[in-house]
């Protein structure tokens, strides 16, 4: 498990300082700029601003996508 926490460590790493990561045949995780936004408090019904930030996404290779 070691090994395990030292890689998606470092993944996390990498991610914060705005690197893309390609894993090959699996896919690709980058960091995208998030735009701010008006949110409703569910409890409340109040607006609440949603500030900028930066948030992970990805994307699946093509191999990944062709699992039957």
């Amino acid at each position: 498990t070691s090994v395990v926490e030292y890689s998606l460590s470092a993944l996390k790493k990498s991610l914060a300082a705005g690197n893309r990561i390609e894993l090959r045949g699996f896919g690709v995780f980058n960091v995208r700029p998030r735009k701010t936004g008006i949110g409703r408090n569910p409890r409340t019904g109040a607006e609440v601003s949603i500030p900028p930030g930066r948030a992970v996404r990805f994307k699946p290779g093509k191999e990944l996508q062709s699992i039957d």
